[in-house]
């Protein structure tokens, strides 16, 4: 898919920084519909965290269980949570890395969503690194239209954060990670339109 994109509307991707191999939780940017389909490519056999609601759509909802991705109740009750704890856990005693948007949706780039306490709950509860995932890909693939543009989207890997902090720190530090580096990765794509 991604060599197909590549050379029909000229979209193309770096990765910077180390991809995780091993079981860890990755929180990444989410900008467009494109990571979701890249961190197939990049990252081995991921599972993301997502809305309940796509296991509903039918036969992709199907492909969706089959593959071990893990549904979110995005109510919030402790029951919804406690499942998502248990899956979870599933996952990564499966040896397979974990996904998830901490926004919970896609921002605009250059622009910051709300960071959701699901993603320490996570952090506490797995007892694995934390991996902070930037990238750019809303300049290339906007978000609510069906346009794509030519150029190279980032994806930068940044240096993970170790199980133990109390929840104001990693929120604080995740948040800040993530935010800083994708305004970097939008400044650089911004800096070269203009030239």
């Amino acid at each position: 898919m991604l060599l197909v994109l590549r050379f029909t509307i000229g979209t193309k991707f770096k990765v910077e920084g180390d991809v995780p191999t091993k079981p860890v939780l990755i929180l990444s940017k989410h900008q467009s519909a494109w990571e979701t389909i890249a961190y197939n490519h990049i990252i081995h056999r991921p599972a993301f965290i997502l809305k309940e609601e796509l296991m509903w759509i039918p036969f992709f909802g199907l492909y969706l269980k089959a593959v071990g991705m893990i549904a979110l109740d995005r109510r919030g009750t402790l029951q919804a949570l406690k499942k998502l704890i248990r899956d979870s856990k599933k996952v990564i005693a499966r040896d397979r890395l974990i996904i998830m948007f901490p926004e919970g949706t896609r921002s605009a780039p250059g622009s910051k969503g709300s960071y959701k306490k699901g993603a320490f709950l996570l952090y506490k509860n797995l007892g694995v690194s934390v991996v902070p995932v930037a990238l750019n890909s809303g300049v290339f693939w906007p978000r609510r239209t069906f346009m794509k543009y030519k150029g190279t989207i980032t994806v930068k890997f940044l240096p993970p954060i170790p199980p133990g902090l109390s929840e104001k720190e990693f929120m604080h530090k995740i948040e800040e990670k993530i935010e800083q580096e994708s305004l970097k990765l939008f400044n650089q794509v911004e800096k070269l339109k203009k030239i």
